[in-house]
């Protein structure tokens, strides 16, 4: 299914790659039957998302293990079979350990929940008594040394990371800081989401070793939010423009916010946003025209042109990217139908 942090930490080496450099295409694979959806990959090709088991009544979370045709569905703690709830999850790391929420169709309570190893899933807002810091909590991330980030309701939204038993609550932005909503942490514990103030409405920002930093917007801008960061401190996401009220895919990186002009940009209700990245700088996402799009080289591409026509499927989005460039998400055929897709780069 997320930017930058303190200085030090986003000093990495800048988004930029030799204007030569082709764009490559890509091999496309269907991944699932209908309904099928992929949120993320992780470094060994894992992927996961969300499908309709047989019997089911709504689509529910699943891991498809690198090398393997065989979806191995999520349950929800005390519900394996998922015939009273729904699991959605929300991040992978390397060790294939997932993260994200299950909800119950009779109470409509919602439950943090773990999948370590994609195993028996573990409530950790019970574990944890989460329930006396929020309501409603919700896992969003997880990074490859097992820090978990998330957010819950109380009166504003409250931030918090897992390392191991330990809960930790994030700060506000200052000023009268309210919300706050992590989304995306790296292995370095780097953390990117979006916060706010009594003052403004969501702008991304960043969290490391206890303190917070904004990651600043486009001019002219309403919000923003970071969805993912990589390994040097890049931080994807979107930033709505006030001149058209439309989101725009971003870059945060060195102190500075680039509007990525994906396929769709400024088009009338035309928004876009960059969901992922990798640690090469290549950032994945959805066009505002509707497409999934890749940005590389400089340029962002829309991947529908990247892969053999008369496949018969329209990429719609793009939501994952690992090392190997390997980007999964969804797309549609004829007649509506949603499926899973993996694209493997190969030129």
């Amino acid at each position: 299914m997320g930017t930058l942090a303190a200085a030090a930490a986003l000093a990495g080496s800048a988004f930029a790659s030799p204007a030569h450099a082709a764009t490559p295409q890509y091999k496309l694979t269907i991944v699932g039957s209908s309904g099928t959806e992929l949120f993320g990959i992780n470094k060994n090709a894992d992927v996961f998302g969300i499908a309709i088991e047989k019997g089911a009544k709504v689509q529910e979370g699943f891991l498809l293990a690198a090398g393997t045709t065989k979806m191995v569905f999520l349950g929800s703690p005390g519900d394996p079979a998922n015939t009273n709830s729904v699991s959605s999850p929300d991040a992978i790391n390397a060790g294939a350990d997932i993260v994200g929420t299950a909800t119950s169709f009779a109470t409509g309570n919602q439950a943090a929940v773990e999948w370590a190893d994609s195993a028996t899933p573990t409530d950790l807002g019970t574990k944890l008594g989460l329930q006396n810091l929020v309501s409603s909590p919700e896992l969003t991330s997880i990074n490859d040394n097992g820090l978990i980030t998330g957010f819950g309701s109380n009166r504003g939204d409250v931030g918090f990371t897992i390392n191991g038993s330990t809960v930790t609550r994030l700060p506000a932005l200052p000023n009268g800081g309210v919300d706050v909503e992590p989304i995306a942490v790296n292995n370095s514990g780097l953390i990117v989401g979006q916060a706010d103030t009594t003052t403004s409405d969501f702008q991304a920002a960043a969290w490391q070793n206890g303190t917070i930093k904004a990651l600043g917007m486009l001019p002219g801008s309403l919000t923003s939010e970071a969805l993912a960061v990589n390994s040097t401190g890049q931080a994807v996401g979107a930033d709505v423009e006030l001149s058209d009220s439309d989101a725009h895919a971003v870059l945060f990186a060195n102190g500075t916010v680039t509007d990525l002009n994906a396929p769709g940009t400024g088009t009338p209700g035309g928004d876009a946003v960059a969901n992922a990245i990798n640690d090469n700088g290549v950032v994945v996402g959805q066009g505002g025209n509707g497409h999934a799009f890749v940005y590389q080289n400089g340029q962002a591409t829309d991947l529908n042109s990247l892969i053999a026509p008369g496949s018969g499927f329209t990429l719609l989005t793009a939501d994952g990217i690992n090392g190997n460039g390997v980007i999964v998400g969804t797309a549609s055929n004829s007649n509506g139908q949603t499926f899973g897709f993996e694209l493997t780069p190969i030129s």
